[in-house]
């Protein structure tokens, strides 16, 4: 699988469609949404993956799936709507958007990951296992997609190994580590930094 652009990949990732799997460039949130939410994540999206493509990046930081408080929000693997800008700037594109209303919600694994990246090195990119936010029937808690859900995914992440010339892949958490070596990605694991492991995560990263 190869894709020319950022928007070329977003727009296939917008044409699934999965039970319990909110996929925020083309569901919108009754609740928190804005009326053009979904065309605003996609833009995102399509922003900060043709930046990456054109700058390339050391290192690429996997999690495992979009978070409540995260990217099903912003649309951008690993960043909450705190850290929107400072991702746009990260990848010099400042014109990032919020999709929702309401005060701008923060995410513990968001925090630590833009603080572990003050400073840092190299270009980092973020992506996930699994490119969706995953939940049961009745609330938007992450639950862990299926590998039937897994199995509707395109190839992401060894193409973007390729397309941004990575040199490490870095494994947020266990299930990120397991997801990658299912698919016979070789990956350095790190603590996960939701759910108070924020300071491990620092001192491993």
């Amino acid at each position: 699988m190869n894709w020319a652009s950022g928007k070329d990949l977003i727009d296939e990732l917008a044409g699934i469609s999965l039970a319990n799997v909110f996929n925020p460039y083309r569901d919108r949130c009754q609740l928190h949404d804005l009326p053009n939410a979904p065309a605003i994540r996609r833009s995102n999206m399509e922003t900060i993956m043709d930046a990456g493509l054109a700058a390339g990046a050391d290192e690429l930081w996997v999690g495992l799936e979009l978070g409540a408080k995260g990217g099903r929000r912003t649309g951008l693997p690993l960043t909450d709507e705190v850290n929107l800008q400072t991702c746009g700037e990260y990848w010099s594109s400042p014109a990032l958007a919020r999709a929702t209303s309401g005060a701008p919600v923060k995410e513990e694994t968001a925090r630590f990951v833009w603080k572990a990246m003050n400073g840092r090195a190299g270009r980092v990119f973020f992506w996930n296992a699994f490119p969706f936010h995953t939940h049961g029937p009745d609330g938007i808690k992450n639950r862990g997609h299926t590998p039937a859900e897994f199995a509707c995914m395109p190839p992401i992440l060894p193409w973007l190994v390729d397309a941004l010339g990575v040199e490490r892949i870095v494994a947020l958490g266990r299930p990120a580590e397991r997801a990658l070596s299912r698919m016979r990605m070789p990956s350095r694991y790190v603590r996960h930094p939701g759910r108070g492991g924020g300071e491990l995560f620092l001192k491993s990263i």
